[in-house]
């Protein structure tokens, strides 16, 4: 039986696919291939879209089959014929009158026969997946690249202590407001408006807490009292809350390695008869001592008078016991006084001496090195003494009590003469998070060129762990002052390195101003050495320090001509450099944007830093000593051949602001830098 001409209505959930909508599918699917390969990840998403909503539409209706169709009814009728016909689903169909109209097409037997075959109910099936699964890649595509894409880094992504640069300040020496020839915790105070000036946002202070009038920086008596000639504990709070009003954080030193021995700890660990006294074991005591040296020179063990027969350990000096950090109330009490501080708004500590925290459990001898024919500290290889496991399980403890407070930092301080892989375990180590600023000092030689730049840069960037943060150390109360060794030329190009590298710098009180080193004898052991000369504030006796007739130190020969007062009032120097230099790192591709090296030889050190959306610079360094040109634009593809001058460190090429700089012909004198910038845009993927 046949079918009269007519299109056929569609009522049910019954779809019929012709050959053309087959040939669309495979088109897409083409389609598809070509965009992924081609137009890139982005532009795939969008076409995903919408051709999975076409393909969608196409396959519920707007494909008609002409003239199939089909319509549901209780009951068959037909001019020609009255019988009832069911389809093979139990469905009724009724074909309509003929209209006169020439019979075209398939019969309804034959079309009910063909769409029942499981060939069709295969092919309906697989072109519905094809779009559900279209949906779902396209909802799982767009998903994952929410979860895994890189995110656009905002201004403030970074933690305070990565965005701001760390001052070191040498508490005695730096200003004195009372008038006892020390400098103290209210004179920091007083100086704030010339700090913030500066450019800095982070004040770390030499060793405040209390100790017992030896000469010396670690005597501690008590961690938890700031030592009266710093002001006591009331002016640590004035200067914590003006610092915070500012916009300045205070790092605090903390010393968990000894104590002095008039502490209360000691005296009650050295009395203790008992071993179940509480104390005993505070430090560590033996009654066979090994071959342990002191850094200072001599034993590192020291006859009790009161423990008969047993000696305590001392790294350093000999009233300067070690803790026993195998205690657990030692540990304890090292995190109460973490805690007690951290209470009284301190924003971080930096621990100091950190490599000689613990010592061999059994107590071994150090072997001697090869060839070493004294008995000397530096003649003894210190396996068992220094840089032990156990400090990155303290690191990992003390972190763990700094998190539990918002926004606060540890620094540290590797021992000088550890690898940088051993420095790197500072970070953290099995998958434990240590402090986030290991503060190496610096060890640069009096002729260090461009080569010698590259290996101290190249010597943490390269072992830096992913997602750790670099420090650059300009100069600390340990290490003898940059002007001391180099000139200013080079002090202006090393800093514009440090300030402009992504990193943490640690700028020392006195050197913005090229202070020198004094000229004076001393013990290694004493608190008075030649780096903490008195900050030179003006031209009067004591450079402003203080009024009384002899400070606690000496001051620079040079101080009434180098000075804060005067270099204020000039534009071209060392100060002034530091200011415009502070200023350019505040810029947000300083502080967050992508490092690239540049071109690095035996006189330059070059980098790019880059922010999408923001400037991309170039900081070309010449650390030699004669004039170098290079051409810039062949060492990384964003640089960009005209850029605009920013800064310039001094020397004998000159730079306009308003000049296009040619980085493809790029002059430097003779210890010379500069940074030049241009719009930068990433490229899409």
């Amino acid at each position: 039986m046949g079918l009269n001409e007519g299109k056929f209505t569609a009522n049910s959930s019954f779809h019929t696919i012709s050959a053309s909508g087959m040939t669309s599918c495979v088109n897409i699917l083409k389609t598809l291939h070509i965009c992924v390969r081609f137009v890139g990840l982005r532009s795939y998403l969008y076409i995903l879209a919408i051709l999975c909503y076409l393909l969608s539409t196409d396959m519920s209706g707007s494909y008609n089959i002409e003239p199939l169709a089909y319509k549901l009814n209780d009951n068959y009728s037909s001019e020609k014929n009255n019988d009832d016909i069911r389809s093979p689903e139990g469905i009724d169909v009724k074909v309509p009158e003929s209209n006169g109209t020439p019979f075209r097409g398939m019969g309804k037997e034959e079309l009910l026969q063909h769409s029942s075959k499981p060939f069709w109910r295969r092919l309906r099936m697989i072109c519905i997946s094809i779009i559900l699964l279209g949906w779902l890649a396209l909802i799982i595509t767009v998903v994952a690249l929410v979860l895994i894409y890189p995110k656009c880094k905002s201004p403030d992504s970074r933690s305070w202590w990565q965005n701001e640069i760390i001052y070191r300040v040498y508490v005695r020496s730096y200003k004195d407001s009372n008038g006892d020839g020390v400098g103290d915790l209210d004179g920091v105070t007083s100086k704030l408006d010339y700090i913030k000036d500066l450019g800095v946002g982070v004040i770390s202070l030499s060793p405040t807490f209390e100790d017992d009038g030896n000469d010396g920086d670690f005597h501690i008596k008590n961690h938890m009292k700031i030592d009266d000639v710093q002001g006591g504990d009331d002016a640590l709070q004035r200067l914590i809350t003006q610092a915070h009003g500012k916009g300045l954080k205070i790092i605090l030193d903390f010393v968990p390695s000894h104590t002095s021995d008039q502490s209360e700890w000691f005296q009650w660990s050295e009395a203790a008869k008992f071993r179940n006294d509480s104390y005993r074991n505070f430090y560590v005591w033996t009654e066979t001592p090994t071959n342990w040296k002191s850094v200072y020179g001599g034993d590192a063990w020291n006859t009790s008078d009161v423990r008969t027969g047993e000696s305590y350990l001392h790294q350093f000096l000999h009233n300067q016991p070690d803790l026993n950090l195998r205690s657990p109330q030692v540990k304890d009490e090292l995190n109460d006084i973490l805690v007690f501080w951290l209470n009284k708004s301190v924003d971080g500590f930096y621990i100091r001496n950190s490599a000689y925290l613990f010592e061999d459990y059994d107590l071994r001898d150090e072997p001697k090195l090869q060839n070493a024919a004294g008995d000397e500290y530096s003649d003894y290889n210190h396996i068992y003494t220094k840089n032990l496991p156990e400090i990155y399980d303290m690191f990992a403890r003390w972190r763990t009590t700094a998190d539990g407070f918002m926004n606060r930092v540890l620094m540290a301080d590797p021992d000088p003469s550890s690898s940088e892989k051993e420095m790197m375990k500072y970070y953290g180590h099995f998958q434990r998070d240590g402090v986030q600023l290991p503060i190496r000092r610096r060890d640069l030689a009096p002729d260090c060129g461009g080569q010698c730049i590259k290996d101290y840069v190249n010597g943490w960037m390269d072992n830096l762990p992913a997602g750790r943060w670099p420090t650059w150390s300009l100069g600390d109360e340990m290490t003898p002052r940059l002007a001391t060794n180099h000139s200013e030329s080079f002090i202006r190009c090393f800093s514009m390195l440090t300030m402009l590298l992504p990193g943490t710098p640690v700028l020392y009180y006195g050197d913005e101003i090229n202070m020198v080193d004094l000229s004076m004898s001393t013990s290694e052991t004493s608190r008075k050495q030649p780096m903490r000369g008195l900050m030179q504030w003006d031209d009067t006796p004591n450079g402003g320090f203080t009024n009384f007739s002899t400070p606690w130190i000496g001051i620079g020969a040079d101080h009434q001509t180098n000075n804060v007062k005067n270099q204020s009032a000039k534009g071209d120097s060392l100060l002034s450099f530091f200011k415009n230099l502070t200023t350019l790192r505040s810029e947000d591709t300083f502080r967050i944007g992508d490092y690239r090296p540049a071109i690095v030889d035996n006189s330059v050190f070059s980098f790019v830093r880059e922010f999408d959306g923001k400037k991309g610079y170039l900081v070309a360094i010449n650390f030699g000593n004669t004039a170098q040109t290079r051409d810039y634009t062949t060492a990384h593809s964003t640089i960009q051949s005209k850029a605009s001058f920013d800064l310039t460190t001094g020397g004998s090429q000159s730079f306009d602001s308003d000049t296009d700089v040619d980085t493809s012909s790029l002059a430097l004198g003779p210890m010379q830098g500069v940074a030049v910038s241009w719009d930068y845009v990433a490229k899409e993927l």
